[in-house]
């Protein structure tokens, strides 16, 4: 009996181990694929960057009959209910709306040693 049991549990850590192995290499495929995909579409990207580039663009215009525009041939369109957008104003950062350089409330109207220096006289006629 012991015996049997060895087997079955024997049986099934083959088992899962051999679907373990078809996984790992599974994903080891699929990994492959990936960096397949990903070098295909690094040279289909250079591939447009190259046809894109301006001076291509101008010839492929130029053969197709396209030509710069001359002042004759703009045309402008006033349209009455047409509203322009307000421009945009980037924010302000924060803490720069502050006046005082020192970072303090404007509810301090002085500093500490101000302060000292008038709780103890120095410098007023009526001090030491």
């Amino acid at each position: 009996m012991p015996l049997i049991a060895l087997l079955v549990v024997g049986g099934m850590y083959l088992a899962v181990n051999s679907r373990l192995a078809k996984t790992g290499q599974r994903v080891l495929v699929l990994q492959n694929e990936i960096a397949d995909l990903q070098r295909r579409n690094a040279e289909l990207t250079a591939t447009l960057a190259s046809l894109t580039t301006p001076d291509i663009m101008w010839d492929r215009a130029l053969e197709l009959g396209f030509h710069p525009a001359t002042i004759d041939e703009i045309e402008y369109l006033i349209v009455d209910s047409y509203v322009p957008s307000e421009p945009f104003v980037a924010p302000r950062p924060a803490g720069s709306g502050q006046k005082h350089s020192s970072g303090l409330s404007p509810a301090y109207t002085e500093t500490l040693g101000e302060w000292l220096t008038r709780w103890l006289g120095v410098g007023s006629p009526g001090g030491t």
